[in-house]
């Protein structure tokens, strides 16, 4: 099969349907030319609906840690927000467009569209050991993932049974969510789109409990100037809110399925400017409602709301169903970077699910130990690892692409965007990781 859709790729590419570019990278001409087919047996998305897989990809739980990176920086957390949301959005283009620049190549034809992902771009582009490296880094970033949400399940459920403790909560719920990776994905996609309608909800419910509150913490009233800013946290606020935008690895499925692959770049605009609408007033409100009291996940700090018993457990079950739904997603990228179920008659082999429970235990017990470490695992994951996938490989992969294809002009202004995302990611990634293993010595 693979080879019969190799062929067809490159007899496509021989007849003409993926046409060279003109020269004059990034230039408005040329930046949103599609190299892929403007439809394929497997280009199913439409425009509306890009836009929301690449929303349901970046708009997550992680909200839930906003608040405490405005607590740690002030308000200008919020212009921290808008700052990752414009370089993330930037980086998603260079996704797209590295996708492009993959298709002219001679070795597309290895693998259908649908199988491009970060570790064949960075083996087309640089070579096998690359490629192991970006596939160990992104593991390693969705295994921190996983436990971020495993720890956030626990404070999820202790609102529910506070009788409990996250010792019993996370082995239990994390338990449950493994079971979840022998569903069918047909049956999947539509528990997909039950948790994207529960984390909606959920978020509706916490405002509304908020509302609730005879009074707001108001930082600016009773903090003054400290309120607004504090620069030594911000590393640790960056590495936060860069958590929330791990999604980029998952941008080449639906890249490589538009219908209309012109239109990438308008469909990551969108998506990515209700993504900030989402976390900036998600993060604004849970800090001006709780102040310097908020939680590393502010579900902790509507644990106390006592007039919105209601609104409250419902927000807790809410986001309980969505990282439930969650965890298996992830989960699955792990295991297939662990052990491909290829040429297997059954998808989980016993083998493969004595991997799968390995890799499930070691995510509970890290996930219990570190229950009182969220904001630094948070901020360890995006400063070390979603920066390297999200931030500095789009760039680089994109340059290299360039570089390596004959007659492509690379402008200044293409060099200049380059450096500038390239060396906040540099800095950033130093001095955020080491801002959290010096939270972590301290913790310990």
């Amino acid at each position: 099969m693979t080879q019969r859709v190799s062929k067809a790729v490159l007899q496509s590419r021989q007849s003409g349907l993926f046409p060279p570019r003109q020269s004059g990278l990034l230039s408005p001409q040329s930046t949103h030319e599609p190299l892929l087919p403007e439809a394929s047996a497997t280009s199913t998305l439409t425009i509306p609906e890009t836009v929301f897989n690449l929303a349901n990809i970046v708009m997550g739980v992680g909200v839930l840690s906003v608040p405490y990176a405005l607590k740690q920086s002030g308000y200008f957390a919020l212009i921290l927000v808008f700052l990752v949301i414009a370089v993330t959005t930037k980086t998603a283009k260079w996704v797209g467009s590295a996708l492009e620049l993959l298709s002219e190549r001679s070795e597309a034809a290895r693998l259908p569209s649908s199988s491009w992902d970060f570790a064949f771009l960075a083996e087309v582009a640089f070579g096998s050991k690359m490629a192991v490296l970006i596939s160990v880094v992104t593991v390693l970033e969705v295994w921190l993932a996983l436990v971020t949400f495993m720890v956030m399940n626990g404070a999820n459920t202790a609102i529910l049974l506070p009788s409990l403790s996250s010792s019993v909560t996370i082995p239990v719920t994390g338990a449950i969510a493994t079971l979840f990776c022998f569903i069918p994905s047909q049956v999947y996609s539509y528990l997909s789109l039950l948790s994207t309608l529960a984390m909606f909800c959920a978020a509706g419910a916490m405002v509304f409990s908020t509302y609730t509150m005879r009074t707001w913490a108001e930082p600016y009233e009773h903090m003054g100037d400290a309120a607004l800013f504090n620069a030594h946290n911000i590393p640790r606020s960056i590495g936060i809110i860069l958590f929330c935008f791990a999604g980029h690895p998952c941008f080449c499925a639906v890249k490589t399925t538009m219908q209309r692959p012109a239109k990438w770049g308008f469909s990551v605009d969108i998506s990515f400017l209700i993504a900030f609408l989402y976390y900036a007033s998600f993060g604004f409100l849970g800090y001006i409602v709780f102040g310097p009291t908020v939680s590393q996940s502010v579900a902790t700090n509507i644990e106390d709301i006592k007039r919105a018993t209601f609104w409250r457990d419902l927000a807790a079950c809410c986001f309980l169903v969505k990282i439930q739904l969650t965890i298996p997603l992830l989960m699955n990228v792990v295991m297939v970077a662990l052990y491909k179920p290829v040429g297997e008659k059954s998808e989980w082999p016993l083998p493969r699910v004595l991997i799968l429970g390995v890799v499930s235990c070691a995510t509970m017990v890290a996930a219990v130990l570190l229950a009182d470490s969220l904001a630094i695992i948070a901020s360890l994951a995006g400063s070390l690892f979603v920066m390297t996938t999200s931030v500095l490989f789009p760039p680089i992969v994109h340059l290299g692409l360039c570089w390596s294809s004959q007659g492509r002009k690379i402008t200044i202004c293409a060099w200049l965007q380059y450096s500038v995302v390239i060396v906040f990611g540099v800095v950033q990634g130093v001095l955020g990781t080491v801002c959290a293993f010096q939270d972590l010595l301290q913790a310990a």
